[in-house]
């Protein structure tokens, strides 16, 4: 349930602010490449972990880099700031 508030906070700001100014950062059980790519897919240009980190240690920053490198090519992403908000997107050209 809290996951799914956090989503949906970060999708209402992706919306609402001058993100040429401010970044919004995608926190809150972020364990795995599939978890920050949801996070930057609704709006987050920054992931943070914490939890990951000290259950984890520190390799899981290079796994998720990986595992993020992997989602974006295989969507077609050259690079992080082209996924950004890409969700909000295509919800609002529906």
């Amino acid at each position: 349930p809290v996951q799914a508030l956090i989503d949906e906070t970060v999708r209402f700001w992706y919306g609402r602010i001058d993100r040429q100014r401010h970044a919004i950062i995608g926190v809150g059980g972020i364990s795995s490449a599939r978890d920050a790519y949801r996070k930057i897919r609704l709006g987050a240009s920054l992931v943070q972990l914490y939890s990951a980190l000290v259950f984890r240690g520190p390799g899981v920053v290079r796994q998720i880099n990986a595992g993020l490198a992997h989602l974006l090519e295989r969507d077609g992403f050259a690079r992080v700031a082209d996924a950004v908000g890409i969700d909000n997107q295509a919800k609002a050209a529906v």
